[in-house]
């Protein structure tokens, strides 16, 4: 019902539409509850020295800082994995391993309708490899030298030693284990409603898939608690967290905004780490370079990539394992798959047979099953969502209705190869 005493107006009840002035962000940033995300402490060990310098000098000097201890289960759990490649090594080094096949499969391709001995076309793919070989090592090593500073044994790390004094008395208490189960149970039920935050996590329908929800409630429970309001800081751009307008974040979900107002009676506000960085600036008198506030930026665009589920449902993480089985079981699915994608996402029936060195009578039909397979097998697993469509789907035309045109990768998925 309408309220009809005169005290109601625009925003009453519509909180999560207003954008924040600067004054509020000042306000909270100073004595509201200033909580980072799992995302923001694992890309420390991502940003360059300089950034994360900077990062750090702005996380000592919050005295509003606090951490749920979700968001330090989350870290431990994935710091190790983080570790293995902070420097993307191993993602540039796949990059050009798909590239080197294509150019394999060029050059032999080129052999072929030259009549090349075998022995002269050899001797070119050794070329080749030898070269991608060598950049690659090289690679490695200057990741290594940039990345030596983190180490697996936590005495060691230095990104350890530089957050453990800021994160001292400031880190939440661990849920009991009845508010736990409570907590897990109403993050799965969020889960299959799609109600926010984290149901684009989804994976298993275990606790692992409700780690955002278990963030969200406790930040609830310690806003309810000490009456403040709450700045959230992440690198998720998920529709689960942000309110997306023409592809803009505008702010948090509006279903946050008002949960938090109804359980707790105060704000929430959300930024990204590089709106972290300027607001420390201005506000905590932190030196901030514009090359810090772009790296941050940088790595978690990148990050926010990876873990996007707008690709068709498709991760990078996902196409990597699609391929690594790939290149074990079907290697000319694989080679395909690569060809089309360091191209337009298209590759022709004539060039499936060039690749494959197929004789020119043998049918195509059933090509893709062993991707479809994989690909069950990764939802399976639930490394891939349910959902996810297609990655490489037969292409007819109208003169050959029954006899595939070529392949072509799904657009929604395209960008990751990108």
């Amino acid at each position: 019902m309408a309220d009809q005493s005169g005290s109601g107006g625009l925003y009453a009840g519509f909180e999560g539409y207003r954008s924040p002035t600067a004054d509020e962000l000042r306000q909270v940033l100073t004595s509201g509850i200033v909580v980072p995300d799992t995302n923001l402490l694992l890309n420390l060990y991502r940003y360059t020295a300089t950034a994360r310098d900077t990062l750090l000098r702005a996380l000592e000097k919050l005295e509003a800082l606090w951490v749920p201890h979700q968001v330090l289960t989350e870290f431990w759990r994935n710091r190790e994995t983080v570790l293995r490649d902070p420097g993307d090594a191993v993602k540039i080094t796949k990059s050009l391993d798909a590239h080197r096949d294509k150019a394999n499969t060029e050059v032999r391709a080129w052999a072929n309708r030259v009549h090349l001995a075998p022995g002269e076309r050899d001797a070119l793919i050794s070329l080749l490899d030898k070269g991608f070989e060598q950049v690659s090592e090289r690679i490695k090593e200057i990741a290594h030298s940039s990345t030596h500073q983190f180490h697996r044994d936590t005495h060691q790390d230095t990104v350890l030693a530089a957050v453990e004094p800021i994160l001292q008395g400031r880190v939440g208490p661990p849920m009991t284990a009845q508010a736990y189960k409570v907590a897990v149970t109403e993050g799965l039920r969020r889960i299959q409603a799609q109600e926010p935050p984290g149901y684009k996590d989804k994976k298993k329908d275990d606790a692992n898939a409700v780690g955002d929800y278990l963030v969200w409630e406790q930040t609830l429970v310690e806003a309810a608690s000490r009456r403040l309001d709450v700045l959230f800081v992440t690198s998720d751009t998920k529709e689960d967290w942000w309110r997306d307008e023409g592809g803009e974040r505008r702010g948090p979900r509006i279903e946050l905004v008002n949960e938090m107002r109804a359980r707790c009676d105060t704000t929430l506000y959300m930024i990204r780490p590089a709106q972290l960085l300027e607001l420390a600036k201005s506000e905590l008198a932190v030196e901030v370079s514009s090359e810090s506030v772009k790296d941050v930026d940088r790595v978690d665009a990148y990050t926010a990539r990876r873990e996007s589920p707008k690709f068709g449902g498709w991760t990078e993480e996902a196409v990597d394992a699609l391929l690594m089985r790939l290149h074990a079981e079907r290697p000319v699915q694989a080679a395909v798959l690569v060809e089309a994608s360091v191209g337009s996402g298209f590759v022709s029936r004539d060039r499936v047979y060039e690749i494959a060195e197929y004789p020119p009578g043998r049918s195509l039909r059933g090509f893709t099953k062993p991707i479809n397979r994989i690909t069950q097998d990764l939802k399976d697993d639930g490394q891939l969502s349910e959902d996810a469509v297609d990655i490489l789907s037969a292409v007819y035309s109208h003169d050959t209705p029954t006899q595939a045109a070529g392949f072509e990768i799904h657009s929604a998925v395209m960008p990751i190869f990108g």
